[in-house]
């Protein structure tokens, strides 16, 4: 496995989409598929669709993370790339379950301790998420209420 110590957090800025829009917006542009490791939805997958409330929170596995992504230039090699599905506006499942669990997820199970980003913070050109990452870092932190598990 390789050594990963970033957890990078984007947007796909869209107001829908999944993993497999997102494979197949990346390689239009002729990119190697989708460059995030994962992607949480947001209840709405193809454009003028209905809400899918089941849909919104739920994570869906982009690239291997076995895989160097493709997502935040300079730092592919030590990261996991997590894209939101949304532009400025995020469903408080996809903030306040799906994410703190994915981050404590990757955290156990995968990588051990990692230093959760915005892609903002690491380059001054993006905003992307466009959500404040200090907000997002302390829900991250914050235990869940699941029986312990995660």
């Amino acid at each position: 496995m390789r050594e990963i110590n970033k957890l990078i957090i984007h947007c796909s800025d869209s107001s829908f989409g999944d993993a497999a829009t997102i494979d197949s917006w990346h390689k239009e542009r002729g990119w190697d598929g989708i460059g995030y490791h994962y992607v949480v939805l947001n209840g709405f997958r193809k454009p003028g669709q209905d809400y899918n409330p089941v849909e919104d929170g739920l994570v869906e596995p982009g690239r291997p993370v076995v895989r160097v992504g493709a997502h935040c230039r300079g730092h592919n090699t030590n990261s996991i790339g997590v894209c939101l599905i949304g532009k400025r506006l995020f469903s408080a499942k996809q903030l306040y379950k799906a994410l703190p669990k994915l981050v404590r997820r990757i955290g156990l199970d995968t990588v051990g301790e990692v230093e959760v980003v915005g892609h903002y913070e690491l380059d001054d050109g993006k905003t992307c998420p466009n959500i404040d990452m200090d907000l997002v870092r302390a829900y991250c932190n914050t235990p869940l209420q699941n029986n312990g598990r995660v």
